[in-house]
């Protein structure tokens, strides 16, 4: 079988900029600080079965799509990948705009997070590989990491997209406190991750992390990640796979109920990858609760837009998703939400953020878009397009 790791860096090229990662490492720490050297090391003592090939993909990717120190980038990481075990590539803008160009597609992009991720599945299908591996350049993998996939993916046949726990600072538990009360936006996640861990059993679930998401060809072959989702883009393909599971795609002709769009996760010691990022994402905390309520907001008018996945279905499936986006009135929940903000934070500008949120929410109101049915039209693009790619 051919295995691709795809592992994602994000770099900032200027001192300051703004960006819409979450951490990003500075051009000039880059191979100083950063954690992608252990990454890179943590794979190179992967225990490999027979008949198993591996082959990195890296993307280097510059915030803001700029691309005038990639040659510099390149060059920095091309450095560190001499060290690598395995065959590998190395991705910068500049080579996507070149692919952009090249098949003339704008699945292309390293816009933000979803794109940058789709990349991880398009050019491991390009080259023909049979399992895309996800992962960051702030994670370690466990030596058995690579051997249990081997062996879980063989023991379930059926199974075309599986997730497993990241391992912060000892625990795979979820232990932050909620910014506000009325957003339970960790101790829902923790939910899931205490029902999650009761055993190692595979369970179906749409809780999971893209920094640990393990994908057949076939399930890339016909998903993609959701476009223009500020973060939380792992959660947003999960969901968008469920609802095409459930409501199916009539712009492609795909039947409701097809296995290939159920995902999982398993508890797992040896998939449980070790994440270490340098910055919590949370630390700006004005920061962070647009770009996730903007996110929620978004996953939200997909959700209410489909008929067949109900509200208390959804919580079977997640938790965390349901006490997200399980809502027929978002803007009301949104309201409840800033306004203990505003009580909470009486330090930073919550007027603004108040402005910020009320405006998109305004804008992504289920009468004024509809994000499932633009989807499932996007999905029909990307399948055609990967359709036509794999012939040439």
């Amino acid at each position: 079988m051919k295995n691709a790791i795809v592992i994602n860096i994000y770099l900032t090229t200027e001192k300051g900029e703004k960006h819409p990662f979450d951490h990003p490492t500075p051009l000039e720490e880059f191979g100083k600080k950063n954690t992608f050297f252990d990454t890179l090391k943590s794979i190179n003592e992967l225990e490999v079965p027979e008949n198993e090939e591996i082959k990195l993909y890296i993307f280097a990717i510059a915030a803001n799509e700029i691309t005038k120190k990639d040659n510099i980038i390149y060059e920095k990481v091309n450095k560190l990948m001499n060290e690598s075990r395995f065959e590998y590539e190395i991705y910068t803008n500049t080579d996507i705009l070149n692919l952009r160009e090249k098949y003339k597609s704008d699945f292309f992009s390293v816009k933000g997070y979803p794109e940058i991720r789709n990349q991880g599945f398009i050019i491991p299908l390009i080259n023909k590989e049979d399992i895309i591996i996800q992962i960051d350049d702030d994670e370690l993998l466990r030596k058995n990491y690579f051997k249990k996939t081997v062996k879980i993916l063989k023991e379930n046949p059926d199974k075309f997209i599986i997730t497993a726990p990241y391992e912060k600072n000892g625990t795979v538990r979820i232990m932050g406190e909620d910014p506000v009360k009325s957003w339970k936006k960790f101790s829902s996640m923790d939910m899931d991750i205490i029902e999650l861990s009761k055993d190692e059993n595979i369970k179906e679930s749409t809780f999971g992390f893209g920094g640990n998401m393990i994908v057949r060809k076939e399930f890339a072959e016909k998903m993609l990640y959701p476009l223009d989702v500020p973060r939380g883009e792992d959660f947003s393909l999960l969901l968008a796979s469920r609802l095409i599971y459930e409501n199916g795609n009539k712009y492609i002709n795909i039947n409701k109920k097809q296995n290939i769009f159920r995902s999982y996760y398993i508890s797992d010691k040896d998939l449980t990858i070790i994440h270490k990022p340098p910055v919590e994402a949370k630390k700006d905390i004005m920061f962070y609760i647009e770009k996730n309520m903007k996110r929620f907001i978004m996953e939200w008018n997909m959700f209410i837009n489909q008929e067949e996945l109900k509200i208390e279905d959804l919580k079977k499936l997640s938790n965390y998703l349901y006490y997200m986006i399980g809502y027929q009135d978002m803007k009301e929940y949104l309201k409840d939400i800033l306004k203990e903000v505003e009580e909470k934070y009486t330090d930073q500008n919550t007027e603004r953020l108040k402005e910020e949120l009320l405006s998109f929410m305004d804008k992504w109101n289920k009468n004024n878009k509809n994000r499932f049915e633009d989807y499932k039209k996007v999905q029909r693009d990307y399948i055609n397009f990967i359709n036509k790619i794999r012939t040439n």
